[in-house]
């Protein structure tokens, strides 16, 4: 996301660990109570996970949740820059293009004349980040987006293709993934775009990043590159803390602005959402993008219950110093 005041660009703080070579043995008659209560909890998190899908496969799913699948069997060729679907890149992002937005973080400010006044605290732009409109119907459409760029926002707006800006509600939002889901009124000359199988995403495929860098000034961009690896795990600091997030690696130009915006193939359709980047002076050209497929799966709990359900085992933690002696061996 870009900010007026803040410069700095997105970027990934790595943190490795490494497992500590000291094991203890336990000294408590209850410890083996402990573990069966904790396998206990296990198992009942599973059945609930299994039963959570059957119930996803016998609801009607809500207008938003599902994304326009391509059924193309490949993304193109970086070799010889070829295309199932359009003659030239050119011809591409024209046509696509409507399906990629500008999103508007507005944020109250409140000053002390205001105060004095007695006025209401206006909301100001605070950022700008991009956006992909993803599926519409006669009504509505709805927009993916990350998580960072709408965060801390009273409100929310979606400049589209043609430059008109509309109001946005929330429709969900996660931080752990960094994804978000928007909703606007069904608008003509906006297009949904069509989603990518990410699974087949090689390292060498052509790409282009899109969106809105250092803001809406330079709305509407264009970069180019290729995947240059498919299958990475990084870690990420989010606004809940440490987090692991599969992406996809791109050498293609992503800047403050663009999180948010379409990673996509030679034939138009999504292979990632533009999320992050390392900003470093002695790093260049290592971006990465949350991939399709699981853009797709976070889309749908976002749309269905507003935030991403995660299963927990209830089992607390307790202080060694603070067992009675008679308690312990």
């Amino acid at each position: 996301m870009f900010q007026n005041k803040d410069t700095r660009q997105d970027n990934v703080n790595y943190s490795i660990s490494y497992p500590s070579s000291r094991r203890y043995k336990p000294k408590f008659p209850w410890f083996k109570t402990i573990i069966i209560a904790l396998i206990a909890g296990i198992i009942g998190a599973l059945i609930v996970l299994g039963i959570g899908k059957v119930v996803d496969h016998t609801v009607p799913e809500k207008d938003g949740a599902k994304v326009n699948q391509s059924h193309s069997g490949s993304s193109g060729n970086t070799m010889d820059g070829k295309s199932d679907k359009y003659d030239s890149v050119n011809q591409m992002v024209n046509d696509i293009s409507p399906a990629i937005v500008g999103v508007v973080n507005m944020q109250k400010v409140h000053s002390i004349e205001d105060f004095l006044e007695g006025k209401k605290s206006k909301a100001q732009e605070a950022g700008v980040g991009s956006g992909v409109i993803y599926q519409k119907n006669n009504k509505d459409a709805y927009i993916v987006t990350n998580n960072h760029v709408i965060d801390g926002a009273s409100k929310i707006k979606v400049q589209l293709h043609n430059s008109k800006q509309v109001d946005a509600k929330l429709v969900g939002k996660d931080a752990m993934t960094d994804m978000a889901v928007l909703k606007i009124d069904n608008t003509k000359g906006i297009k949904a775009i069509q989603f990518a199988d990410s699974s087949k995403v090689k390292t060498g495929d052509s790409v282009f990043a899109m969106g809105n860098p250092l803001g809406l000034e330079f709305a509407n961009s264009v970069t180019s590159g290729i995947i240059s690896a498919n299958e990475r795990t990084i870690d990420a600091q989010t606004s809940e803390g440490p987090n692991k997030v599969n992406v996809l690696q791109t050498d293609a130009a992503i800047n403050p602005g663009n999180s948010g915006g379409a990673l996509v193939d030679l034939n138009g359709n999504l292979v990632g959402i533009n999320s992050m980047k390392i900003a470093n002076e002695q790093v260049e050209g290592i971006g990465f993008a949350i991939p399709s497929n699981e853009v797709q799966a976070t889309i749908k709990q976002l749309v269905e219950k507003g935030k991403i359900t995660r299963p927990s085992i209830g089992v607390g933690l307790l202080n060694l110093e603070e067992i009675p002696d008679e308690y312990k061996d």
